[in-house]
């Protein structure tokens, strides 16, 4: 967005003072409004002026260098052979695809333009960035705090009579639901609603419908619903994105199934699992490749809150050494089991202090035990007083965030 900002620059081919001015004036009042988004997305790193030379323009950057451009003189750098062929500005990408880092992981990126000039680059708050002729070497950030989790690194070049920018998205290795692709996930109203059930089908009371994933930065997918006795939808199990949070909990039931009692840290989106032993369900790398899942971020539901602090009709309230938990077990590339680990969501003597207020928070959940893993399936389960006649009976859901995924 800031180098279509700057764009304006390449307007015609034929020097005309007045007209030069007007542009600059242009762009300048274009850069003012720009710079707030460039501040996000580049970590810092802005043009904050253009002044006009007699031979060019010079670029004044936020951390006080300037870069300059010379105009075409007599036809020699020009594209029509005429004088004075006015500055320009060229964006090009170094790599077409997000190179995704590991905290602190460090990547050199080929510069795959020639003839230009190199003068620095630049990196999104957080990351380091270092540039020669060749190669431009890219180091994360150790951690999330005060560090952009994506952002673009840009090279600054001159070359001939235009200032050159090449652009390499990155991303910290992150499950980051938040966007306007993950948006489009969220369902409307959260139980029955076109996205997680679509149409009932009236002769076979069941439905059928599709929902899929797949995160570009960490490959994480999610692969659509199972069938339960020939209905596909989230009743089947799944995983459903959602940013639905109410910290008054009592009294949700399945009509909020995918509301929590408390935001993530980090954006708005979230996770929500639906699913018990009989039918668990998860994520998958979509490249087939093994990768070390480190953690999640997780917290149980409100439906799943408040049946085990104050009951529902059916299950709860939880007491005693009654618990419900969730299981996460990872699959190599053959389908074999790699580990399963566990982590109680709630248990029997939290009750009280929950019902008098307590807060529910998130917490991370450490699973590099798992090992390399090209899926993992999460159950949600618990003690022996959680099952009737009919299994389970707690509702089987838990909301978690920001995969960190080990490459």
């Amino acid at each position: 967005m800031a180098v279509a900002a700057l764009a304006i620059f390449a307007v015609t081919s034929c020097y005309d003072d007045s007209s030069l001015k007007a542009s600059i004036k242009e762009l300048q009042d274009q850069m003012k409004e720009a710079n707030s988004i460039l501040e996000k997305i580049k970590g810092g790193f802005v043009i904050t002026d253009v002044n006009k030379t007699d031979d060019g323009y010079t670029f004044i950057m936020s951390d006080g260098k300037t870069v300059s451009v010379k105009n075409g003189a007599n036809g020699k750098n020009g594209t029509d052979g005429q004088d004075g062929t006015p500055a320009s500005v060229i964006e090009t990408k170094l790599s077409n695809a997000v190179e995704a880092f590991n905290f602190g992981g460090k990547k050199t990126i080929p510069i795959n333009v020639t003839g230009v000039n190199i003068i620095d680059a630049f990196a999104p708050a957080g990351w380091s960035a270092s540039v020669d002729e060749a190669n431009l070497t890219v180091t994360a950030p150790a951690g999330t705090d005060g560090a952009a989790r994506k952002g673009s690194v840009i090279v600054v070049a001159t070359g001939g009579n235009s200032l050159v920018l090449m652009t390499a998205a990155v991303a910290l290795n992150i499950l980051d639901v938040n966007g306007a692709y993950w948006d489009a996930l969220i369902d409307d109203p959260q139980y029955g609603g076109d996205l997680l059930y679509g149409p009932m089908d009236p002769e076979t009371y069941s439905y059928n419908v599709v929902y899929t994933w797949e995160d570009p930065v960490t490959r994480l997918a999610f692969d659509g619903f199972g069938s339960n006795w020939g209905s596909v939808s989230f009743s089947s199990g799944g995983e459903a994105i959602s940013n639905y949070v109410e910290p008054d909990f009592k009294g949700a039931g399945y009509l909020r199934q995918l509301e929590v009692p408390a935001a993530p840290a980090n954006g708005s989106n979230f996770i929500v699992h639906f699913g018990a032993e009989d039918a668990p369900a998860g994520l998958s790398f979509a490249d087939g490749e093994a990768r070390t899942i480190e953690s999640i971020d997780c917290i149980m539901t409100n439906y799943l809150a408040n049946s085990a602090i104050f009951g529902d009709g059916f299950f709860g309230p939880l007491a005693g050494e009654s618990f419900v938990a969730v299981k996460a077990t990872g699959f190599d590339a053959e389908g074999n089991e790699t580990a399963t680990l566990s982590k109680v969501l709630i248990s029997g003597d939290e009750v009280a202090a929950y019902a008098d207020g307590k807060a529910i928070e998130w917490s991370t959940w450490d699973l590099s035990g798992l090992g390399e893993v090209v899926s993992v399936k999460f159950a949600v389960y618990g003690s022996e007083d959680c099952y009737g006649d009919w299994g389970f009976n707690a509702p089987a859901y838990f909301a978690y965030y920001d995969v960190v995924v080990k490459e």
